[in-house]
């Protein structure tokens, strides 16, 4: 008798659980339904808003399985944030989505194609944008950025069972907020990636900064994030989000590290483990410090260092320049050393250094060339270092497409070699002649030579110098020479050709080697501190656009992770742990 009640009462119990569970299960789809389909190309922007809100845009691209099911909905899933679902705007085929509703699957949205389902065999393509999304910048304390803010997102992926995506053609963008300088931002290399840790870092047209990730063998059922981090002045101060709405894992970060020694340590030898652990923070911050700022002159992009094949030959002493990575005011002042040998330019003014386009202006001047003249049209010395910068950033990408495909480590040894026999050349002249028509024919290139300063002097310390055709063109106050062999400034020497030129030649006259090579020096020097200022900071702006600095990503509390009502995901798409973060047609 009590065993049969109590059969019935567990059966009853039994019963009545499967109940439960079944009325408290999602409506699935998944009923007789084969979900499979391929993502050819997946293409995300994050647009950081100028109020910390942001704005997401998704375009995939979906082709179906001719033998899986109709691709009914797609589930996109969105930050564990702030967001409305009136402020989704969704596409299927460039119509408008027939519905979109709260998923009950993801934390994010449920996008209805329905009568726009996608047929088997057949593709479609869904563009969504998601306005106002807050609650996604947190404090960033990394390195020695300080009052920075830290943004990380992993765009929305599919289940691997459904997706069947190999090669991807997978684009992320961020693009940060208006005010952040072209040199202020910094990005994470991202995680998981197939792609390089950067593909693009430049202005967009309304001179916004943005970093792009690109690759054509990656998926859209793997997990990547991206992130980067700005100066906190440039959103609002209530859109930060506040470190102390959620507890950070114990133990991660300098943070949790200095936190767990006041908690668990009570011993002498465990304090003493723990000062040890925060002298070596210490240390280490400043040794990424000083990384940090030696890589900000380094502008050429880490890409340029991949092997090819070969030397690239037939680079100007200015493209050489670049691709040696010389400091940035020595490739100026040898364009503007080029442009008076070409007499295109003249010197107006030395302190502060005024330049003017000579008319009619040279044919086959290189654009970097025509540019320089452009930046010293500008008004202003912020314009004209702003052009100059402009400059700068357009050849170094076209260095970067010269050397596409040659080895960089052997193109470097043939231009440094080119250096040492253009000074020998300039050395081993038997005469004053000679040895002044060569150092004007190879300038630039003897420019390059780390020791130019030293070297100019000590070779033309005790010997005249027969003064180049263009010389009063670089010294206000000389007077044009003349044709008819007095050029009106001191007593005509011999006539020199200028370094090949097509031009007659001049009867120029003679100054002491010392005073031509302190003006040589001189004039450099004088350019450098004058329109290019501090070099550090014009090199930066540079950097910031060619080679963004790349930072590690944080992991300390405050870095962005935040849990999802205490867990520990991140302010990404990602609706749980361990879990894919959408399915696509109801394949749940």
């Amino acid at each position: 008798m009590v065993n049969r009640f109590s059969t019935k009462l567990t059966f009853s119990i039994a019963s009545l659980l499967l109940v439960i569970i079944f009325l408290f299960m999602p409506a699935s789809r998944v009923d007789a339904q084969t979900y499979r389909f391929t993502i050819p190309t997946y293409e995300v922007e994050a647009y950081l808003e100028a109020d910390g809100s942001l704005t997401l845009r998704y375009l995939m691209v979906f082709e179906n399985d001719p033998s899986a099911s109709p691709l009914d909905f797609v589930d996109l899933a969105l930050p564990y944030a702030n967001y409305n679902l009136g402020n989704i705007e969704a596409t299927i085929n460039g119509q408008p989505m027939p519905e979109v509703n709260d998923s009950a699957y993801v934390n994010g949205a449920e996008l209805a194609l329905k009568e726009h389902e996608i047929q088997p065999g057949q593709s479609g393509t869904v563009e969504a944008w998601v306005y106002g999304i807050t609650d996604i910048l947190f404090p960033y304390d990394a390195d020695d950025r300080e009052n920075y803010v830290n943004f990380e997102f992993e765009p929305n992926f599919f289940d691997s069972d459904f997706d069947k995506s190999t090669n991807t053609a997978y684009r992320m963008t961020i693009i940060l907020p208006p005010d952040v300088g072209s040199e202020e931002g910094v990005y994470y290399i991202p995680d998981n990636w197939p792609g390089e840790d950067i593909s693009e870092a430049s202005l967009t047209t309304d001179n916004r900064v943005y970093y792009s990730w690109y690759a054509g063998n990656a998926d859209v059922h793997s997990v990547y994030r991206f992130g980067s981090a700005f100066p906190a002045s440039a959103v609002p101060a209530n859109s930060i989000a506040n470190e102390d709405d959620y507890t950070p894992p114990a133990g991660s970060g300098s943070g949790g590290i200095i936190n767990a020694i006041g908690n668990l340590c009570s011993n002498s030898p465990c304090l003493i483990g723990g000062i040890l652990l925060v002298v070596f923070s210490i240390i280490s911050r400043v040794l990424s410090k000083r990384k940090s700022d030696s890589r900000k002159q380094n502008y050429l992009p880490p890409k340029m260092s991949v092997v090819g094949n070969g030397i690239k030959r037939g680079l100007t002493a200015v493209e050489a320049g670049i691709l040696l990575e010389e400091p940035l005011d020595k490739v100026l002042t040898m364009i503007l050393f080029g442009l008076l040998k070409k007499e295109a330019v003249t010197v107006v003014n030395k302190d502060p250094m005024k330049i003017k386009g000579n008319q009619p202006m040279p044919e086959g001047l290189h654009t970097y060339e025509k540019d320089f003249i452009e930046a010293f049209e500008e008004f202003g010395l912020t314009k004209q270092r702003n052009a100059l910068q402009s400059l700068i950033i357009a050849l170094v990408k076209e260095v970067e497409d010269k050397m596409k495909g040659f080895n960089a480590d052997e193109t470097k040894a043939y231009y440094k070699d080119i250096v040492r026999r253009a000074w020998l050349a300039v050395e081993g002249a038997e005469t004053p002649e000679i040895k002044s028509a060569q150092f004007d024919h190879t300038l630039e290139w003897t420019m390059l030579d780390d020791k130019f300063n030293d070297r100019t002097q000590q070779t033309f310390v005790s010997t005249p110098v027969i003064l180049p055709r263009w010389w009063w063109l670089y010294n206000p106050g000389y007077s044009a020479p003349s044709t008819g062999g007095s050029a009106g400034i001191a007593a005509p020497a011999p006539a020199v050709s200028g370094g090949g030129s097509s031009k007659p030649s001049f009867s120029m006259p003679n100054i002491p080697g010392s005073d031509f090579a302190a003006s040589i020096v001189n004039g450099a020097t004088a350019f450098s501190s004058g329109i290019v200022g501090n070099l550090t900071g014009f090199t930066s702006g540079v950097t910031a656009r060619t080679n963004p600095i790349p930072v590690s990503r944080s992991t300390s509390g405050s870095s962005g992770f935040r849990g999802g009502g205490g867990g520990s995901s991140c302010a990404c798409a990602c609706a749980c742990a361990g879990c894919a973060c959408a399915c696509a047609g109801g394949g749940r």
